[in-house]
């Protein structure tokens, strides 16, 4: 076999994860060798190929977070300088292969599978045959020990577990060596003759770029432009003749400038190319940087093969509001509003990559579950304003016995948790849970107004109470229990004597399975309506428990116990079969036709007969799919990659999908217009305040904006006031629901308020 020389120059060895809510974090080794060992690289079966990867030549374009992946939290450098790849298996599947191997990072050997993707075949200007491959492999972080700093990046983690690998290659043939008579030369044309030469098509493209919105420009390789759009002129501010003297690169932010530069040059250079996609900061004239997205495409014309003299086309686009709706939805998806400490979300991730760290270090720290003592006697006697006004404080008296290392986030209500990071043992908990219980004993005073306030707290210390996030907080709210049973205002920390007490998650549980299986449950609907017209257009299914001896039992209760132990799958199907059943029957009456919205948990989308069972009850009920919503949270998106296929089979059915509290979880806005979904729903905690909190109402204008720029639809959910009507309204929202047009109703209810509701628009007709 043959020893097949890989170009590093045209060649690249990257890595991309996903971040929370945005596209992705990129980053590459600069410096890596590739051995590839082939008779014949159009058949890579009986290729032997090797990786080696310098882990101090990681490039993110971040300092720090370069600094962090090098660090013994990630590759740890220092100990393990290189990443190695060694193939197994090489199979063929039509022009793409399977490449099995053994990945070893920080002495951890796992075996993985590349995609291979054969990229073409050409001749470079010398005569050199050249083949292109891009292979992609997926590896899981934990697996590796690779610990995630969540400081590092804007509004929390990343996202999942999961880190892409992706290899383009350049390979040139073994007996490159040629003699002057094999080398090709291509003519080059200089501008009048490339003028001479321009055809009417020619005319048709560029009438049709000046009338672009998008800015476009044509450089040579060094960035000199030879050409911009009206749209891109109006950014530079400059006649036509000094702006083509003028160099591209130089409008690129310096933190940005050298990369682009680099990467423009080397994607000049490769034989086979492919359109380059990168976003950057680009400079108006006014002084400020656009944050834009840029196609990047060399002009593929045989006037301009020569090396000096290729042009490139930039096709940039203005995302400047898209990253101002990012960061906005960040705030609110990573912070609380009113203290604005850590939510629970930001908290959870924090604490997850500490834990990670620690399977290694093995370090302790410890987790508080704090909650404010009688906190509802305040709201109900003195107002929310009262109320808000203690939440405030009392995040400020819990920050200020905590160290520069601990964290605090409010959970929600009256829910406050704390991360101490490092302590020595249980002597270090205790004494800062000791100072913070003494400095709640003072009221607060405000407007020469007391409020007495205590607090109750439960204590877990890792790993002597649990070894995972969900175990410690769930341990330490445990704790919390006990010293809330025993007259509050203390603290427990947690023992194994708790653990065996706590009888009553699994008698809810038992009862829960006993209550599925005698059906003690039943269906509300709340409607869904045409804000503008008062229209009724459909409902939303929403399970109620009866439970014989306890009575109604609140689903905030026994949604979260079903999730968990996995119950929501019947319940799930019970809810969908029956909700099913009577819209059908709806249906057939004389009634405009609505849509129902069913809610589906994250267990039921994974479910591999989720699908089958869908046909099975819409065939059984005869609902028309098509008045059939699912609506799904936005959790379900954390693995987007094994998410799509699941809900393109769904949109094959004919049935809709909405992502439900759109906003707090885990979409990518890069994502959501490739998704096979039909609306976007807007949480309520973006409407509740919307009449009055302007950081609301940007969100919940962005969210709309999204939505109808890439053509879907979007409904606002928890509306209780006019004001709230009213702002949605203006900002373009046409569905609601929410208290100011219904509770959720039982079925004859229902049935009533549909009837009314068609009598009050035949009366206004």
């Amino acid at each position: 076999m043959r020893n097949w020389i890989v170009d590093h120059i045209h060649s690249t060895v990257g890595f991309e994860v996903k971040h929370m809510m945005v596209s992705k974090v990129r980053g590459q080794f600069d410096s890596f060798t590739a051995d590839v060992e082939a008779d014949d690289l159009t058949d890579l079966t009986t290729a032997k190929i090797a990786f080696k990867f310098e882990g101090n030549s990681i490039n993110t374009r971040n300092r720090e977070r370069d600094k962090h992946l090098k660090s013994a939290d990630f590759f740890d450098v220092n100990n393990y300088p290189t990443i190695d790849f060694k193939s197994t298996t090489i199979t063929k599947n039509g022009d793409s292969y399977k490449l099995t191997g053994d990945l070893t990072i920080k002495a951890i050997t796992k075996s993985i599978t590349f995609d291979v993707a054969f990229g073409g075949k050409a001749t470079d200007p010398r005569g050199v045959e050249v083949y292109g491959y891009e292979a992609e492999a997926t590896i899981n972080r934990d697996e590796f020990g690779l610990t995630w700093n969540a400081a590092l990046e804007t509004g929390g983690v990343l996202v999942g577990k999961e880190v892409k690998i992706l290899v383009e290659l350049e390979l040139n043939h073994p007996n490159h060596v040629l003699s002057n008579a094999t080398i090709i030369k291509k003519p080059s044309l200089s501008k009048s003759e490339y003028l001479e030469h321009e055809t009417e098509s020619n005319k048709i493209h560029r009438m049709i770029a000046e009338n672009l919105t998008d800015f476009i420009l044509i450089i040579n390789r060094n960035g000199v432009i030879q050409y911009v759009n009206p749209s891109l002129k109006k950014v530079l501010n400059g006649d036509v003749p000094s702006i083509q003297k003028s160099n591209f690169y130089k409008n690129i932010h310096p933190d940005e400038q050298d990369n682009v530069r680099n990467e423009i040059i080397s994607y000049s250079g490769r034989t086979i190319k492919k359109s380059l996609k990168r976003e950057f900061r680009f400079l108006h004239s006014e002084g400020y940087y656009l944050d834009v997205e840029a196609d990047i495409v060399s002009i593929n014309n045989p006037s301009f093969i020569n090396y000096e003299n290729e042009l490139i086309l930039v096709v940039m686009r203005d995302i400047s509001e898209r990253r101002e709706a990012e960061k906005a939805i960040y705030q609110l998806a990573f912070h609380d509003h009113l203290t604005n400490l850590p939510n629970r979300r930001s908290f959870m991730n924090q604490l997850r990559s500490e834990v990670m760290d620690r399977k290694y270090s093995r370090s302790k720290l410890s987790v508080f579950f704090i909650d404010l003592d009688n906190f509802k006697q305040i709201n109900d006697q003195w107002g929310h304003d009262a109320g808000d006004l203690v939440l405030k404080e009392a995040a400020e008296r819990i920050q200020s016995v905590l160290r520069p290392t601990d964290i605090v986030a409010r959970l929600g209500g009256d829910e406050f948790v704390v991360m101490l990071r490092d302590v020595h043992g249980e002597e270090d908990a205790i004494n800062i849970v000791q100072m913070m219980l003494l400095q709640f004993q003072k009221p607060i005073g405000e407007s020469d107004q007391e409020y007495p306030l205590t607090c109750s707290i439960g204590v877990a210390n890792y790993p002597d109470h649990g070894e995972s996030p969900e175990d410690l907080i769930q341990n330490a709210d445990t704790a919390l229990y006990y010293v809330k049973e025993r007259g509050k205002n203390d603290y427990m920390i947690f023992n194994q004597q708790m653990e065996h007490q706590s009888l009553e998650r699994r008698l809810l549980e038992n009862a829960l399975r006993q209550g599925i299986r005698e059906q003690q449950f039943y269906l509300e609907y709340q409607p869904k309506v045409n804000m503008t017209s008062n229209k009724l257009m459909g409902m939303e299914a929403l399970v109620r428990w009866n439970h014989p001896e306890l009575g109604i039992i609140s689903p905030g209760k026994f949604i979260p116990l079903a999730e968990e132990s996995g119950l929501i799958v019947p319940l799930g199907e019970w809810i969908l079969r029956e909700s099913c059943r009577q819209a059908s029957a709806w249906g057939a009456l004389d009634v405009p036709p609505l849509t129902l919205s069913v809610n589906i948990s994250v267990r039921q989308l994974v479910d591999r007969d989720f699908v089958d069972k869908l046909k099975t009850i819409l065939q059984e009920t005869g609902l028309n799919p098509r008045r059939l919503e699912l609506e799904i949270t936005e959790s379900v998106l954390a693995n987007i990659k094994s998410t799509i296929p699941i809900l393109k089979e769904i949109k094959k059915l004919g049935i809709q999908i909405s992502i439900d509290d759109f906003g707090t979880g885990y979409s990518s806005l890069s994502y959501i217009k490739e998704l096979p979904i039909d609306t976007l729903k807007i949480d309520q905690s973006f409407v509740k305040d919307i009449h009055t909190n302007k950081e609301s109402k940007e969100i919940a204008k962005a969210i709309i904006n999204l939505a109808s720029s890439i053509g879907l639809n979007v409904i606002a959910e928890g509306i209780e006031l006019e004001e709230h009507v009213d702002e949605l309204s203006k900002d373009g929202c046409i569905l609601g629901q929410g208290y100011f047009y219904s509770r959720p109703l039982k079925v004859e209810a229902f049935e009533d308020y549909m009837t009314t509701n068609q009598e009050s628009l035949y009366s206004l007709n």
